[in-house]
This record gives structure tokens, C-alpha cells and sequence, in this order.
């Protein structure tokens, strides 16, 4: 089943994840362009701006960046417990990914480190 959609407007493609599978569809003719095999079921994916490398969240717990163009493996991360979401900023630079243990992380998509991590605290928990 899917665990994830993102609607890229400005390339009209739409990356879907499902099982270890990571694809991305052309929203015109609704062809396959591409698509990922990872090593664990991905919750979710995000496609970098320039179309250089999709980051993927996985049920191992890790965190997976591919090559846009080879689909190659480039990086993998242990940083959350169960990471359910990614997302890249607009420009690049950094990506974020939100966990099951209530954390958020940003990470420099460069050097792939961890630049940030936050807490959520709900209001009952304060």
C-alpha cells in the first residue's frame, strides 16, 4: 500500500512510496520516470530541488539518500526511531525529518550531518 505522496509542480511529477519501492510519475501522462528499490519499506521520501538525490525515511530507522540519476545508495543514517517524514527546504541546502519518538532533525544535505534537533512536547506533557 502507499505510505506516501509528494507533488513536485515545477518538474509535474509525483513521487510515491510503497513497500521498499520509491517512484516517481510524470503527472501529464502519468508514465513511470523513475523508481528506487531500498533496503527497508520506505514511510516517505522527498526530491531534491535540482532533482540531485531523493532522501527516504525507512522502517529500519534510517534515514537513505539515492542518486537522482543512477539510483545508487549514496548515504544512510541511524538517527531517529522511526523516521515517518521528509521533506527537503526549498533551496537545498537542508532537509528535515520528523520521527515516531517526537523528534525533528535537520540535516545538512551536503554533508548529511545533523544540524538541529527538536523535542515536540504536547500541552499536557508541559
Amino acid at each position: 500500500s502507499v505510505s506516501s505522496m509528494d507533488y513536485i509542480p515545477e518538474v509535474e511529477t509525483l513521487l510515491i512510496t510503497y513497500g521498499n519501492t520509491i517512484a516517481l510519475y510524470n503527472t501529464s501522462s502519468f508514465e513511470l520516470i523513475k523508481s528506487y528499490e531500498a533496503p527497508a519499506r520506505i514511510n516517505s521520501a522527498s526530491l531534491h530541488p535540482d532533482r540531485e538525490c531523493i532522501v527516504a525515511g525507512g522502517d529500519d530507522f534510517k534515514l537513505y539518500k539515492f542518486d537522482y540519476t543512477t539510483g545508487e545508495e549514496l548515504e544512510s543514517y541511524k538517527g531517529h526511531f522511526g523516521p515517518h517524514c521528509v521533506r527537503f527546504s526549498p533551496d537545498g541546502e537542508l532537509y528535515a525529518s520528523g520521527s515516531e519518538d517526537g523528534t525533528l532533525r535537520l540535516w545538512q544535505t551536503a554533508v548529511g550531518k545533523t544540524y538541529g534537533l527538536w523535542k515536540c512536547v504536547l500541552p499536557e506533557e508541559l
